[in-house]
C-alpha cells in the first residue's frame, strides 16, 4: 500500500474517484452488436421517413416547423453529449438512452430527404454506400497507419467544403463537385473510424460510440450518392 493509499483509508472523504472497469464482452459479440446497431439506426431512418410522408404529420409540421427543427437539434446533440458521458463512465444505460435519443431525433432530420427521391435510386445508392462500406472499411484495417495519418487532413478538407457550401447556397449556386468531394472525404473517415472500432476495447459503449460514429459516415455518403445520381419525384 502506498502512502496515498494509507491515507485515503484514514480520511472519510475520498480523495479521487477510479474509472470503473470496463465490462468486456468477445471481439465477435461486440462486431456483431456494432454491425446491429448501424443496421437498426438504418432502420429508425426508414420508420421516420414512413411518418414524415403520412399527410397527418406534414399537417403538423407546417404549424410545428420550428419546434420540430429545435427539438430534432436538441435531441441529436443531447444524444451525442449523453453517449460521451455514458462511455466515458462506463455507464451502459446513459449510452443507451443517448443512441435512442440520436437515432430518433437524426433518423427523422435525414428522413425528409428520402422522400425526395425514387424507391430505385434509394436502392441503388444504398448498394453503393454499402460497396464503398465494404472497401474502406477493408482499407482502414489493412492500412491503418495511412488513415490515422490523414485524418487532420480530412478534418480540415471537411470543414473547408462545409464552408464553401454554405456560401454557395447564400450565392443560390448548386454544384455538383462539392458532393463528389464530401463522399471522398467520409470515405477517408469511414476507413479511420473502421480502424478505431477494431482497435477499440469490446465493449458495449464502445459498441455503441463507434456504430453512431459509422452510422454518420455512411449516411453522409448515402446522402451525397443521392444527390449525385437520384430521380427525384
Amino acid at each position: 500500500m502506498n502512502e496515498l493509499e494509507r491515507y485515503n483509508g484514514q480520511y472519510d472523504g475520498p480523495i479521487y474517484q477510479e474509472r470503473p472497469a470496463p465490462r468486456l464482452i468477445s471481439r465477435r459479440m461486440y462486431n456483431l452488436v456494432l454491425a446491429g446497431l448501424i443496421v437498426l439506426s438504418f432502420g429508425v431512418m426508414g420508420v421516420c421517413s414512413t411518418l414524415t410522408g403520412t399527410m397527418q404529420f406534414m399537417v403538423w409540421l407546417g404549424r410545428n416547423a420550428f419546434m420540430f427543427l429545435m427539438l430534432t437539434l436538441a435531441g441529436t446533440i443531447g444524444g451525442l453529449i449523453t453517449m460521451s458521458i455514458g462511455r466515458a463512465k462506463e455507464n451502459l444505460v446513459l449510452s443507451a438512452i443517448g443512441y435512442i435519443l440520436f437515432s430518433v431525433t437524426f433518423g427523422f432530420t435525414t428522413s425528409f430527404a428520402l422522400s425526395m427521391y425514387s424507391l430505385e435510386s434509394i436502392q441503388t445508392a444504398f448498394t453503393a454506400t454499402a460497396g464503398i462500406m465494404v472497401v474502406f472499411g477493408m482499407a482502414g484495417i489493412a492500412f491503418p497507419r495511412v488513415f490515422e495519418r490523414i485524418i487532420g487532413v480530412l478534418c480540415l478538407a471537411l470543414l473547408a467544403i462545409v464552408l464553401m457550401e454554405v456560401v454557395l447556397a447564400f450565392m443560390g449556386i448548386q454544384q455538383s463537385v462539392t458532393d463528389i468531394v464530401v463522399v471522398l472525404i467520409f470515405c477517408g473517415f469511414i476507413g479511420y473510424d473502421v480502424h478505431r472500432a477494431a482497435t477499440a476495447e469490446p465493449t458495449l459503449s464502445n459498441a455503441l460510440w463507434f456504430a453512431i460514429d459509422l452510422y454518420l459516415d455512411i449516411i453522409n455518403v448515402f446522402l451525397r450518392l443521392l444527390q449525385l445520381f437520384g430521380n427525384r419525384e
